[in-house]
């Protein structure tokens, strides 16, 4: 007797409307149930891949379409002015008319208080998407929310890993744990770090040292940007930080795996860097009372 078929999601979405959120909600998705669960073109398309075909074997498979829907998503047009969604071969039009017509389920995402579009407003292919019931993605309760989806996700088939399963890598730096002296001369000069304890994740009940510090940002675009901006630094020094994006924030920990979860020099330039980072990014406005 043939297996049941594994649930796969594709998120569709337009680059130049929601393609932080889009790539957010990927990542968020593949933390919880893993990265053969989810389909995203710029994540899962790799170099040399012939992408269209790459594109319709990930809609064969799809179990779950979730259409990204944010402000411009109705009205985004080419260079000559005729609206994306109109257009023959436009990949959003398409991605969504295979689902309807392959009778997946389907989950329209909805950001920014983007209201569902009417019937009226779709092309004939993708009318019957007016049908299916959105799910609002709100950006104050953005973690709530995507609890909400997720568990909705589980329910539609997709098994959560374990969350012990944490690989850590294998040791290969020569490096001193700082001092107690040296620890607190650092953070005189690493505004807004603090020194703390915490159990190491899978590892429990080991504990280890961190550099923490939290960062605000404008919007959570800026959050995203600023943790794709760090990329090349941190792949660079080959040394990564355990960080949580939540809305506009980004908390950012950092040790050494390598030397038992502590402290070393690495961490000191990862943090200068991070901060020297966060200051390229707007600042964050203060509400008036």
């Amino acid at each position: 007797m043939a297996g049941a078929r594994e649930s796969l999601v594709f998120i569709s979405y337009r680059r130049v409307d929601s393609s932080a959120a889009s790539r957010w909600l990927a990542q968020t998705i593949i933390r919880t149930f893993g990265p053969k669960c989810v389909f995203i073109d710029t994540e899962s398309i790799r170099m040399g891949d012939a992408w269209e075909g790459r594109i319709e074997q990930a809609l064969a498979s799809a179990t779950i379409l979730i259409p990204v829907i944010g402000p411009g998503w109705l009205k985004v047009a080419d260079e000559h002015g005729m609206r994306r969604l109109d257009k023959e071969k436009d990949w959003v039009c398409n991605e969504i008319h295979h689902a309807l017509e392959a009778k997946l389920q389907i989950i329209p995402l909805l950001l920014s208080k983007t209201q569902m579009p009417p019937r009226e407003a779709l092309p004939k292919a993708i009318a019957d998407l007016s049908r299916f019931q959105a799910f609002d993605l709100r950006d104050d309760r953005w973690e709530r929310d995507l609890s909400i989806l997720l568990d909705r996700l589980s329910e539609l088939g997709l098994k959560c890993m374990s969350t012990r399963a944490i690989r850590y890598p294998t040791p290969k730096v020569n490096l001193k744990e700082l001092t107690e002296q040296e620890i607190r001369s650092a953070l005189e000069t690493l505004e807004g770090w603090d020194i703390v304890e915490t159990e190491i994740r899978g590892r429990e009940p080991k504990r280890g040292l961190e550099f923490h510090r939290s960062f605000e940002f404008a919007s959570f675009e800026n959050a995203v940007a600023f943790m794709a901006a760090a990329v090349p630094r941190i792949s660079e020094l080959d040394h990564h930080p355990r960080w949580e994006n939540i809305w506009r924030t980004v908390s950012v920990s950092l040790t050494t795996w390598d030397i038992g979860h502590k402290p070393s020099e690495l961490d000191v330039k990862l943090a200068k860097f991070l901060s020297e980072l966060r200051d390229t990014f707007p600042p964050v406005k203060t509400q008036k009372k």
